[in-house]
């Protein structure tokens, strides 16, 4: 029998049950990619490494990891952006690599990928049912998901006065999302449209989610807003850019789109292979496993300890007084 390098990988939101939207991710029913075997119960203490986003899960002792592996094969991936969430430098420093789309100003580290980081998919689907979608039926043009929030820290205010405008202009769009029309996975959203709007709630290099990943796993042409630097991920014609805060001009540059007969059709291969690389090389599992692959063998040492980001913070005052400040930045523009 194969023997795996077992990997523990939790969030925030991690419960003792060991359910994770990541184990939709995987090719097959065992949470296996690579060499790696991935388990997500947060009380586990059968790992070789440890991968945490964002922050310890609360069903964890007094919020305290004891490492059951060498703290060189420890892995922080920080999922929200530097405008939304404060991660603290001593709290990254207690992991060896560092996945992010932080600058280094914002989360210094001496070991970081500063890229897209493999957020969850919302899609709703399984890996093996997604990868069995080879020729999509389209029977609708344009789709667009977004809820009634309107916090002015974030694009969420502009995104819902931009969809408003857009819903009045464009006839052939359908809108999904809370306080719209409800749906239980994202796919009813996708399936069926040829073209999807999609707005990030935060304008900066590598900072991609779901809205755009979700988009092309339901073989959707995404018009999107967003990331800066989208193009360094994915084929040039696999989507349309567009700039919300020109309101007037991405609307009429939406409409121009979808008018185009077979413009869908004359983007299909490269939605193909943007598709193929948010299965196989975004996906954060296959991330995971490559780091894992490439990485030195190191010897485990006892009593070493990660500590959640509050607990650091109160550690480390530096850190603190920034998060202050962050929180209180972020509350004066709510207004």
């Amino acid at each position: 029998m194969k023997e795996y390098v077992r990997v523990k990988l939790i969030s925030r939101g991690s419960k003792p049950d060991g359910e994770s939207g990541f184990k939709k991710q995987f090719e097959t029913d065992d949470a296996v990619w690579g060499g790696c075997s991935f388990t997500f119960d947060p009380l586990d203490q059968n790992y070789d490494w440890l991968v945490v986003i964002d922050d310890l899960p609360h069903c964890i002792p007094n919020r305290t990891e004891r490492l059951q592996c060498p703290k060189e094969n420890t892995i922080l991936v920080t999922t929200e952006p530097s405008t939304i969430a404060y991660y603290g430098e001593a709290f990254a420093r207690q992991f060896h690599y560092l996945i992010t789309n932080h600058d280094s100003k914002a989360l210094p580290h001496p070991n970081a990928k500063r890229s897209q980081t493999g957020n969850v998919w919302f899609y709703g689907k399984r890996y093996d049912e997604i990868a069995r979608m080879i020729y999509p039926v389209k029977t609708k043009k344009i789709s667009t998901v977004c809820s009634i929030k309107q916090q002015g820290h974030t694009m969420h205010k502009l995104r819902y006065e931009f969809t408003q405008k857009m819903q009045e202009a464009i006839l052939e769009l359908e809108r999904f999302g809370r306080g719209f029309k409800w749906i239980e996975n994202k796919a009813d959203a996708l399936d069926d449209y040829e073209f999807h709007v999609a707005v990030e709630n935060h304008m900066e290099a590598h900072v991609w989610t779901e809205k755009l990943a979700d988009a092309f796993l339901g073989w959707c042409i995404p018009i999107y807003c967003g990331c800066p630097n989208v193009y360094d991920y994915f084929p040039e014609e696999s989507l349309i850019s567009i700039d919300i805060h020109d309101m007037e001009g991405s609307i009429a540059k939406i409409k121009e789109i979808i008018a185009k007969e077979g413009e869908y059709e004359r983007r299909f291969e490269a939605l193909k292979e943007a598709r193929r690389r948010v299965l196989e090389e975004y996906n954060l599992v296959a991330m995971v496993a490559q780091i894992v692959q490439n990485s030195q063998t190191a010897q485990f040492a006892p009593n070493q300890k990660i500590y959640s980001r509050r607990m650091m913070r109160v550690k480390h005052l530096p850190d603190l007084f920034h998060y202050m400040g962050f929180r209180a930045k972020n509350f004066t523009k709510n207004f």
